[in-house]
């Protein structure tokens, strides 16, 4: 990046952080951008000549916070972008970060840091990362919660294996810690990957063992009410030939619930009883125990995660196949409408590595690219992405919360989940680390940011999750933009999900709850029900435009949907891809519709039976 680019970032860097913040900012600012998708890293690059033009660099900082306050405000949604991406980014940094030396803005707002009571660190598999031959039986592309059931399930049956990860293995990373290393190292675009307006923020794990390596563990099957409307929108069947799957995986991965439940979860089910609201502590595929770790979002540290990379990926490396992390591909090679394999980059060359069946479980905002890479052709290729679009409710109390402490998410709240015909809202708790949090709080001024800062261990960060109606697009090019807009309907579901995470939290107990919008709105316990009406009007009146407040995403599914036929979908109920032989959809860009929880457990479930029906297939 040009040095006068760096200057206009350490000119935001100062007028965004206080004191005390890690001292190079700017330079991890300018990485930052670099990874990026490139056409997103050559908006920012123009925004910030843009910037210096005006003399931004030249204002005093209180001048300077000004004019990106303004920002935030502009009817230009290309300005309220700017602001988004460059005042979010130099928070993050300022807070999950730190320069050498242990970040002086954790003493300020009570964050411990790494822990200190690590065990050994366990022995790498003596067969990971062992490039295969020039032929195995099946290739699996991706190894989260699809590519590692779709994996085990075909070494199971005595085929050869090989699963290519673009990302690395997450446990050296695990074990730092640290924030800003596990969301440059471990996820899509280094934690930044985002909608092109920046409207919504994506978490999408990119490293071995995917999502399951870094979400925060929730394991739920699809309610019957949704199951039933997959198969209506679909003309395929789910409800029964998936449960014999869930089983199975129900049992292999020891799903339960937390043992107890931190403040941050404890909110959940304290206002939910309160409230006369159905909530429960959902099952989850970890066993920490009292506080546990916390640090579930940097891959677990503690092998009490049952993820994919401990689980699965292993079992298929006991059966002789191969597991390579950093290892992207390329692309997938077709022969006569047949795929016979992928190309694929290993230790910085590309070689072709061929097999019978190719299982590509790249993600909903991968998979297309790599299918295009094979000619398959669709209407729907990309169509039809659903990101759970969430938002939160910030809910202080006047005791210690420590929203990054204790497992991560352990209760739910499923009064709302059908609001309309199986579509609403499900109401949770968000660990919180205070890079995420510094990037999710509004920024009304460098002092007023860092005051809500101080405040953060006293805070429960209570989500609201929509099962969107509403669809996005994902492009098919080598750098694709992810478009998508919170649409009318699911809006309403998501200032509902507000209204009832603001009544939660006051119910738990809560001194005040604070919304994420740009001007956010603040209910104080003990207000008349006169002021809860004006909030909740305000709530239903404030704009969701993008970046009038802060959404998010975790769960990316479509983009590559199963249908009865070619002519509603671009995969059949067996998971192959219409037009091209020997080639599956393993994970949840096959979903028809939203799923309505976390996927993880459906995506898993649908993998392995779409790698059984493969197996049979050959057999």
């Amino acid at each position: 990046m040009h040095a006068d680019d760096i200057d206009v970032l350490a000119a935001v860097y100062s007028a965004v952080v206080p004191d005390g913040a890690p001292s190079d900012g700017a330079a991890q600012m300018a990485l930052a951008i670099e990874r990026l998708a490139p056409p997103r890293a050559k908006r920012l690059r123009l925004l910030l000549r843009g910037l210096r033009a005006l003399g931004f660099v030249r204002r005093s900082r209180d001048a300077r916070g000004r004019m990106l306050r303004s920002m935030a405000a502009s009817p230009l949604p290309d300005l309220r972008t700017g602001y988004a991406a460059l005042v979010r980014l130099a928070a993050f940094l300022a807070y999950a970060s730190d320069d050498g030396e242990r970040n002086r803005l954790w003493e300020r707002i009570g964050y411990p840091g790494p822990r200190e009571d690590l065990p050994p660190a366990p022995e790498p598999h003596p067969r990971a990362d062992v490039a295969p031959p020039e032929r195995v039986d099946a290739i699996v592309i991706g190894s989260g919660a699809g590519g590692g059931s779709a994996a085990v399930t075909f070494a199971r049956a005595g085929l050869r294996v090989a699963v290519f990860e673009g990302g690395p293995w997450p446990d050296a990373i695990a074990r730092r810690q640290r924030e800003r290393d596990a969301f440059a190292d471990l996820y899509l675009e280094s934690g930044l990957c985002a909608t092109t307006d920046l409207g919504l923020s994506m978490l999408a794990g990119a490293c071995v063992g995917g999502g399951t390596a870094v979400n925060w563990t929730t394991s739920l099957r699809l309610s019957d009410a949704v199951a039933r409307q997959w198969e209506r929108s679909s003309g395929v069947e789910f409800a029964e030939s998936l449960r014999p799957h869930y089983e199975a995986l129900e049992l292999e991965l020891d799903l339960r619930p937390a043992a107890s439940h931190n403040p941050n979860n404890a909110a959940i089910l304290r206002g939910a009883d309160a409230l006369g609201w159905h909530a429960i502590a959902q099952p989850r595929n970890a066993s920490c125990t009292g506080d546990g770790c916390g640090y579930c979002g940097f891959g677990c540290a503690y092998a009490t995660k049952r993820s994919t990379d401990r689980t699965f990926l292993r079992e298929v490396l006991d059966r002789g196949g191969f597991v390579v992390g950093d290892a992207p591909v390329e692309g997938i090679l077709v022969e006569d409408g047949v795929a016979v394999g992928v190309r694929v980059r290993i230790d910085g060359a590309s070689r072709d590595v061929r097999a019978t069946t190719v299982a590509c479980a790249g993600g909903a905002l991968r998979t297309p690219s790599l299918l295009a890479t094979a000619g398959v052709r669709s209407t729907h290729l990309g169509a039809h992405l659903h990101v759970h679009p969430t938002c939160a409710i910030l809910a202080e109390f006047d005791a210690p919360v420590e929203p990054w402490r204790g497992p991560t998410q352990s209760a739910l709240c499923d009064e709302f989940a059908a609001l309309d015909d199986a579509y609403g809202v499900v109401l949770e708790a968000a660990p919180a680390h205070p890079g995420l949090a510094a990037l999710a709080v509004p920024w009304l001024g460098r002092d007023a940011h860092a005051a809500e800062m101080e405040r953060i261990a006293r805070t429960a960060a209570l989500i609201a999750i929509v099962r969107d109606r509403g669809e996005g697009r994902v492009g098919t090019g080598a750098a694709p933009a992810v478009d998508y807009r919170l649409d009318r309907y699911d809006a309403r579901h998501l200032a509902t999900g507000l209204e009832r995470l603001a009544e939660l939290g006051l119910a738990a107990g809560a001194e005040r709850v604070r919304t994420l919008h740009a001007s956010p709105l603040e209910l104080r316990a003990g207000a008349s029900p006169a002021t809860r009406a004006a909030f909740e009007g305000a709530i239903r009146r404030a704009s969701m435009a993008p970046n009038r407040v802060g959404l998010f995403s975790a769960h990316q599914m479509g983009t590559a949907r199963m249908a009865r036929d070619v002519a509603g979908g671009v995969v059949d109920p067996a998971g192959r891809v219409g037009g091209c032989r020997g080639l599956l959809v393993v994970d949840g860009r096959a979903f028809p519709l939203a799923s309505g929880v976390n996927p993880m457990l459906t995506i898993a479930a649908l993998a392995r039976r779409t790698a059984t029906q493969a197996v049979e297939r050959l057999a």
